[in-house]
Protein backbone atom coordinates (compact mmCIF):
# COMPACT_ATOMS: atom_id res chain seq x y z
CA UNK A 1 0.00 0.00 0.00
CA UNK A 2 1.19 3.56 -0.67
CA UNK A 3 2.71 5.07 2.47
CA UNK A 4 0.23 7.95 2.61
CA UNK A 5 -2.56 5.50 3.53
CA UNK A 6 -1.09 5.39 7.01
CA UNK A 7 -1.59 9.14 7.37
CA UNK A 8 -5.35 8.80 7.81
CA UNK A 9 -5.88 5.26 9.14
CA UNK A 10 -6.04 6.13 12.84
CA UNK A 11 -8.57 8.93 12.32
CA UNK A 12 -10.75 6.69 10.13
CA UNK A 13 -10.63 3.72 12.52
CA UNK A 14 -11.32 5.81 15.61
CA UNK A 15 -14.27 7.57 13.98
CA UNK A 16 -15.81 4.30 12.76
CA UNK A 17 -15.64 2.81 16.24
CA UNK A 18 -17.11 5.98 17.73
CA UNK A 19 -20.10 5.81 15.38
CA UNK A 20 -20.94 2.24 16.39
CA UNK A 21 -20.15 2.59 20.09
CA UNK A 22 -23.64 3.77 21.18
CA UNK A 23 -25.34 0.78 19.52
CA UNK A 24 -25.54 -2.38 21.61
CA UNK A 25 -28.25 -4.52 20.01
CA UNK A 26 -26.98 -7.92 18.76
CA UNK A 27 -27.54 -6.58 15.24
CA UNK A 28 -24.46 -4.41 15.64
CA UNK A 29 -22.34 -7.42 16.56
CA UNK A 30 -22.74 -8.46 12.93
CA UNK A 31 -21.39 -5.09 11.79
CA UNK A 32 -18.43 -5.17 14.18
CA UNK A 33 -17.74 -8.78 13.16
CA UNK A 34 -17.78 -7.88 9.46
CA UNK A 35 -15.36 -5.02 10.10
CA UNK A 36 -12.99 -7.47 11.78
CA UNK A 37 -13.25 -6.12 15.32
CA UNK A 38 -14.97 -9.00 17.17
CA UNK A 39 -15.80 -12.68 16.80
CA UNK A 40 -19.30 -14.04 16.23
CA UNK A 41 -20.04 -13.80 19.97
CA UNK A 42 -18.99 -10.16 20.13
CA UNK A 43 -15.68 -10.85 21.88
CA UNK A 44 -12.65 -8.74 21.00
CA UNK A 45 -10.97 -10.45 18.05
CA UNK A 46 -9.01 -7.96 15.91
CA UNK A 47 -8.44 -9.00 12.30
CA UNK A 48 -6.24 -7.31 9.67
CA UNK A 49 -7.84 -4.03 8.64
CA UNK A 50 -9.10 -3.50 5.11
CA UNK A 51 -7.42 -1.09 2.73
CA UNK A 52 -9.98 1.67 3.40
CA UNK A 53 -9.47 2.98 -0.13
CA UNK A 54 -12.61 5.11 -0.23
CA UNK A 55 -12.21 7.00 3.06
CA UNK A 56 -8.52 7.48 2.34
CA UNK A 57 -9.32 8.96 -1.07
CA UNK A 58 -11.84 11.27 0.56
CA UNK A 59 -9.35 12.65 3.08
CA UNK A 60 -6.56 12.90 0.50
CA UNK A 61 -8.83 14.88 -1.84
CA UNK A 62 -9.81 17.19 1.02
CA UNK A 63 -6.16 17.87 1.71
CA UNK A 64 -5.45 18.28 -1.99
CA UNK A 65 -8.17 20.91 -2.28
CA UNK A 66 -6.57 22.94 0.50
CA UNK A 67 -8.61 21.79 3.49
CA UNK A 68 -7.91 20.06 6.76
CA UNK A 69 -8.38 16.32 6.06
CA UNK A 70 -9.86 15.82 9.54
CA UNK A 71 -12.81 17.98 8.47
CA UNK A 72 -13.72 15.27 5.94
CA UNK A 73 -13.76 12.39 8.47
CA UNK A 74 -17.60 12.15 8.69
CA UNK A 75 -17.84 11.90 4.89
CA UNK A 76 -14.91 9.46 4.73
CA UNK A 77 -16.39 7.16 7.37
CA UNK A 78 -19.84 7.38 5.78
CA UNK A 79 -18.35 6.16 2.50
CA UNK A 80 -16.68 3.20 4.21
CA UNK A 81 -19.98 2.20 5.83
CA UNK A 82 -21.71 2.47 2.44
CA UNK A 83 -19.01 0.27 0.94
CA UNK A 84 -19.57 -2.37 3.64
CA UNK A 85 -23.33 -2.21 3.07
CA UNK A 86 -22.68 -3.14 -0.55
CA UNK A 87 -20.31 -5.96 0.39
CA UNK A 88 -22.71 -7.60 2.85
CA UNK A 89 -25.44 -7.62 0.19
CA UNK A 90 -22.99 -8.70 -2.55
CA UNK A 91 -22.05 -11.73 -0.45
CA UNK A 92 -25.70 -12.77 -0.36
CA UNK A 93 -26.27 -12.18 -4.07
CA UNK A 94 -23.10 -14.04 -5.08
CA UNK A 95 -23.49 -16.83 -2.52
CA UNK A 96 -20.01 -16.11 -1.15
CA UNK A 97 -19.39 -17.73 2.22
CA UNK A 98 -15.98 -16.14 2.79
CA UNK A 99 -14.82 -12.52 2.84
CA UNK A 100 -11.41 -11.42 4.14
CA UNK A 101 -10.74 -15.05 5.13
CA UNK A 102 -13.76 -15.14 7.50
CA UNK A 103 -17.30 -16.43 7.12
CA UNK A 104 -19.63 -13.79 5.71
CA UNK A 105 -22.56 -12.43 7.73
CA UNK A 106 -25.17 -14.50 5.92
CA UNK A 107 -23.07 -17.66 6.29
CA UNK A 108 -23.03 -17.16 10.09
CA UNK A 109 -26.42 -15.62 10.87
CA UNK A 110 -28.50 -16.37 7.77
CA UNK A 111 -29.78 -14.26 4.91
CA UNK A 112 -32.53 -12.30 6.75
CA UNK A 113 -30.09 -11.07 9.41
CA UNK A 114 -27.49 -10.27 6.77
CA UNK A 115 -29.98 -8.13 4.85
CA UNK A 116 -30.69 -6.12 8.00
CA UNK A 117 -26.97 -5.94 8.76
CA UNK A 118 -26.31 -4.37 5.38
CA UNK A 119 -29.23 -2.00 5.82
CA UNK A 120 -27.87 -0.95 9.22
CA UNK A 121 -24.50 -0.10 7.63
CA UNK A 122 -26.31 2.18 5.19
CA UNK A 123 -28.38 3.91 7.88
CA UNK A 124 -25.30 4.53 10.02
CA UNK A 125 -23.59 5.96 6.93
CA UNK A 126 -26.40 8.48 6.47
CA UNK A 127 -26.25 9.51 10.12
CA UNK A 128 -22.47 9.84 10.04
CA UNK A 129 -22.21 12.23 7.10
CA UNK A 130 -24.68 14.57 8.81
CA UNK A 131 -21.96 15.33 11.38
CA UNK A 132 -19.90 17.35 8.89
CA UNK A 133 -21.41 20.52 10.35
CA UNK A 134 -19.90 19.62 13.73
CA UNK A 135 -16.50 19.75 12.03
CA UNK A 136 -17.11 23.33 10.94
CA UNK A 137 -18.13 22.55 7.36
CA UNK A 138 -20.68 25.14 6.13
CA UNK A 139 -24.21 23.74 6.35
CA UNK A 140 -24.97 24.13 2.64
CA UNK A 141 -21.78 22.27 1.73
CA UNK A 142 -22.49 19.54 4.29
CA UNK A 143 -25.98 19.05 2.86
CA UNK A 144 -24.61 18.86 -0.67
CA UNK A 145 -21.99 16.29 0.36
CA UNK A 146 -24.72 14.15 1.96
CA UNK A 147 -26.84 14.44 -1.18
CA UNK A 148 -23.81 13.56 -3.33
CA UNK A 149 -23.07 10.40 -1.34
CA UNK A 150 -26.71 9.26 -1.52
CA UNK A 151 -26.82 9.99 -5.25
CA UNK A 152 -23.71 7.93 -5.85
CA UNK A 153 -24.69 4.96 -3.74
CA UNK A 154 -27.94 4.83 -5.69
CA UNK A 155 -25.80 4.67 -8.84
CA UNK A 156 -23.80 1.87 -7.19
CA UNK A 157 -27.01 -0.11 -6.60
CA UNK A 158 -28.00 0.48 -10.24
CA UNK A 159 -24.63 -0.88 -11.32
CA UNK A 160 -25.07 -3.98 -9.19
CA UNK A 161 -28.47 -4.53 -10.80
CA UNK A 162 -26.92 -4.27 -14.26
CA UNK A 163 -24.16 -6.68 -13.28
CA UNK A 164 -26.75 -9.23 -12.12
CA UNK A 165 -28.77 -8.76 -15.32
CA UNK A 166 -25.66 -9.54 -17.40
CA UNK A 167 -25.48 -13.02 -15.87
CA UNK A 168 -28.40 -14.16 -18.02
CA UNK A 169 -26.95 -12.77 -21.24
CA UNK A 170 -24.38 -14.58 -23.34
CA UNK A 171 -22.90 -11.42 -24.79
CA UNK A 172 -22.37 -7.97 -23.31
CA UNK A 173 -20.69 -5.18 -25.25
CA UNK A 174 -17.61 -3.37 -23.97
CA UNK A 175 -19.68 -0.17 -23.86
CA UNK A 176 -22.34 -1.84 -21.70
CA UNK A 177 -19.70 -3.24 -19.41
CA UNK A 178 -18.02 0.16 -18.95
CA UNK A 179 -21.40 1.77 -18.24
CA UNK A 180 -22.02 -0.87 -15.59
CA UNK A 181 -18.71 -0.46 -13.74
CA UNK A 182 -19.06 3.31 -14.02
CA UNK A 183 -21.94 2.83 -11.60
CA UNK A 184 -21.12 -0.31 -9.64
CA UNK A 185 -17.53 0.51 -8.68
CA UNK A 186 -16.76 3.88 -10.18
CA UNK A 187 -19.60 5.82 -8.56
CA UNK A 188 -18.41 5.38 -4.99
CA UNK A 189 -14.74 5.93 -5.85
CA UNK A 190 -15.58 9.08 -7.81
CA UNK A 191 -17.77 10.23 -4.92
CA UNK A 192 -14.96 9.62 -2.43
CA UNK A 193 -12.69 12.06 -4.23
CA UNK A 194 -15.45 14.55 -5.04
CA UNK A 195 -16.88 14.63 -1.51
CA UNK A 196 -13.44 15.18 -0.03
CA UNK A 197 -12.75 17.93 -2.54
CA UNK A 198 -16.05 19.65 -1.69
CA UNK A 199 -15.12 19.72 1.99
CA UNK A 200 -11.56 20.86 1.31
CA UNK A 201 -12.61 23.68 -1.00
CA UNK A 202 -15.67 24.70 1.05
CA UNK A 203 -14.19 28.00 2.20
CA UNK A 204 -12.52 28.78 -1.12
CA UNK A 205 -15.45 27.91 -3.39
CA UNK A 206 -13.00 26.78 -6.08
CA UNK A 207 -15.13 24.83 -8.55
CA UNK A 208 -12.23 24.15 -10.92
CA UNK A 209 -10.36 22.15 -8.30
CA UNK A 210 -13.39 20.13 -7.17
CA UNK A 211 -14.39 19.22 -10.73
CA UNK A 212 -10.83 18.31 -11.67
CA UNK A 213 -10.57 16.02 -8.65
CA UNK A 214 -13.95 14.52 -9.51
CA UNK A 215 -12.65 13.56 -12.96
CA UNK A 216 -9.62 11.95 -11.32
CA UNK A 217 -11.90 9.89 -9.07
CA UNK A 218 -13.92 8.77 -12.08
CA UNK A 219 -10.81 7.59 -13.93
CA UNK A 220 -9.46 5.80 -10.85
CA UNK A 221 -12.79 3.96 -10.56
CA UNK A 222 -12.25 2.40 -13.98
CA UNK A 223 -8.65 1.50 -13.13
CA UNK A 224 -9.69 -0.14 -9.85
CA UNK A 225 -12.42 -2.33 -11.36
CA UNK A 226 -10.49 -3.36 -14.48
CA UNK A 227 -7.59 -4.48 -12.30
CA UNK A 228 -10.07 -6.33 -10.08
CA UNK A 229 -11.36 -8.14 -13.16
CA UNK A 230 -7.85 -9.14 -14.19
CA UNK A 231 -7.17 -10.57 -10.73
CA UNK A 232 -10.50 -12.41 -10.84
CA UNK A 233 -9.35 -14.38 -13.90
CA UNK A 234 -5.58 -14.63 -13.64
CA UNK A 235 -5.29 -14.38 -9.86
CA UNK A 236 -2.39 -13.05 -7.88
CA UNK A 237 -0.32 -14.24 -4.94
CA UNK A 238 -2.42 -12.28 -2.44
CA UNK A 239 -5.93 -12.72 -3.87
CA UNK A 240 -6.57 -16.12 -2.36
CA UNK A 241 -8.50 -16.96 -5.54
CA UNK A 242 -7.63 -19.77 -7.95
CA UNK A 243 -6.83 -18.88 -11.54
CA UNK A 244 -10.05 -18.65 -13.52
CA UNK A 245 -12.30 -18.01 -10.51
CA UNK A 246 -14.52 -15.51 -12.34
CA UNK A 247 -14.68 -17.73 -15.41
CA UNK A 248 -15.87 -20.68 -13.31
CA UNK A 249 -18.71 -18.48 -12.02
CA UNK A 250 -19.42 -17.25 -15.58
CA UNK A 251 -19.04 -13.69 -14.32
CA UNK A 252 -19.30 -11.11 -17.11
CA UNK A 253 -16.16 -9.26 -16.09
CA UNK A 254 -14.04 -7.45 -18.68
CA UNK A 255 -11.98 -10.51 -19.74
CA UNK A 256 -15.14 -12.51 -20.49
CA UNK A 257 -16.81 -9.57 -22.21
CA UNK A 258 -13.74 -9.01 -24.38
CA UNK A 259 -13.35 -12.67 -25.31
CA UNK A 260 -17.03 -13.27 -26.08
CA UNK A 261 -17.31 -10.12 -28.18
CA UNK A 262 -13.96 -10.47 -29.98
CA UNK A 263 -13.66 -14.18 -30.76
CA UNK A 264 -14.66 -15.33 -34.24
CA UNK A 265 -15.17 -18.55 -36.14
CA UNK A 266 -14.67 -21.82 -34.29
CA UNK A 267 -13.33 -20.09 -31.16
CA UNK A 268 -16.50 -18.00 -30.92
CA UNK A 269 -18.73 -21.07 -31.27
CA UNK A 270 -16.65 -22.90 -28.68
CA UNK A 271 -16.90 -20.06 -26.18
CA UNK A 272 -20.66 -19.83 -26.68
CA UNK A 273 -20.99 -23.58 -26.10
CA UNK A 274 -18.90 -23.47 -22.92
CA UNK A 275 -20.67 -20.41 -21.48
CA UNK A 276 -24.04 -22.09 -22.09
CA UNK A 277 -23.15 -24.64 -19.40
CA UNK A 278 -24.15 -24.22 -15.75
CA UNK A 279 -20.54 -24.08 -14.58
CA UNK A 280 -17.17 -23.81 -16.29
CA UNK A 281 -14.39 -26.00 -14.94
CA UNK A 282 -11.75 -28.56 -15.85
CA UNK A 283 -10.86 -28.72 -19.54
CA UNK A 284 -13.51 -26.11 -20.38
CA UNK A 285 -11.83 -23.60 -18.04
CA UNK A 286 -8.44 -24.36 -19.57
CA UNK A 287 -9.87 -23.83 -23.06
CA UNK A 288 -11.40 -20.46 -22.16
CA UNK A 289 -8.03 -19.35 -20.78
CA UNK A 290 -6.33 -20.54 -24.00
CA UNK A 291 -8.76 -18.56 -26.15
CA UNK A 292 -8.25 -15.47 -23.99
CA UNK A 293 -4.50 -15.91 -24.44
CA UNK A 294 -4.90 -16.14 -28.22
CA UNK A 295 -7.07 -13.00 -28.21
CA UNK A 296 -4.56 -11.16 -25.97
CA UNK A 297 -7.40 -10.43 -23.58
CA UNK A 298 -5.18 -9.73 -20.60
CA UNK A 299 -3.09 -7.27 -22.60
CA UNK A 300 -6.28 -5.53 -23.72
CA UNK A 301 -7.44 -5.16 -20.10
CA UNK A 302 -4.05 -3.85 -18.97
CA UNK A 303 -3.94 -1.30 -21.79
CA UNK A 304 -7.48 -0.10 -21.06
CA UNK A 305 -6.68 0.37 -17.37
CA UNK A 306 -3.55 2.33 -18.22
CA UNK A 307 -5.48 4.53 -20.65
CA UNK A 308 -7.84 5.54 -17.85
CA UNK A 309 -4.87 6.18 -15.57
CA UNK A 310 -3.36 8.41 -18.25
CA UNK A 311 -6.61 10.36 -18.25
CA UNK A 312 -6.27 10.87 -14.50
CA UNK A 313 -2.62 11.88 -14.87
CA UNK A 314 -3.45 14.49 -17.48
CA UNK A 315 -5.98 16.06 -15.10
CA UNK A 316 -3.48 15.94 -12.24
CA UNK A 317 -1.03 17.89 -14.38
CA UNK A 318 -3.65 20.35 -15.67
CA UNK A 319 -3.58 24.07 -15.01
CA UNK A 320 -6.48 23.80 -12.54
CA UNK A 321 -4.32 21.69 -10.24
CA UNK A 322 -0.87 23.13 -11.00
CA UNK A 323 -0.82 25.46 -8.00
CA UNK A 324 -0.59 24.82 -4.30
CA UNK A 325 -1.52 22.71 -2.48
CA UNK A 326 -1.87 19.90 -5.03
CA UNK A 327 1.52 20.61 -6.59
CA UNK A 328 3.25 19.38 -3.41
CA UNK A 329 2.95 16.05 -1.61
CA UNK A 330 -0.68 15.37 -2.56
CA UNK A 331 0.20 15.34 -6.25
CA UNK A 332 2.86 12.73 -5.53
CA UNK A 333 0.35 10.78 -3.44
CA UNK A 334 -2.19 10.64 -6.27
CA UNK A 335 0.54 9.58 -8.69
CA UNK A 336 1.64 6.82 -6.32
CA UNK A 337 -1.97 5.70 -5.85
CA UNK A 338 -2.58 5.37 -9.58
CA UNK A 339 0.50 3.24 -10.10
CA UNK A 340 -0.46 1.10 -7.09
CA UNK A 341 -3.98 0.48 -8.43
CA UNK A 342 -2.57 -0.56 -11.80
CA UNK A 343 -0.30 -3.18 -10.24
CA UNK A 344 -2.07 -4.27 -7.04
CA UNK A 345 -2.17 -7.99 -6.33
CA UNK A 346 -5.23 -8.13 -4.06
Amino acid sequence: MPEFFGRYQRAIADAMRAELRPHDLPLYTTLRYYLGWVDTDGNFDPQPAGKAVRPTLCMLACEAAGGNPLDAVPAAVSLEFVHNFSLVHDDIEDGDRLRRHRLTVWAVWGIPVAIESGNAFLCVADLTVSKLVERGVPRDVALYVGHTIAEHYLAMVEGQYLDISFENRLEVTIEEYLAMIRRKTGALLECSVFAGALVGAARKNDGRVTEALRHIGKALGYVFQIRDDVLGVWGGPETGKPVGADITRKKKSLPAVHALSTASGAARQELHSIYAKDRIEGSDLERVLEIMSDLKTRQYCDVLAREHWQTAKSVLQSSALSKEPLANHTLRDFMELGEFLLARES
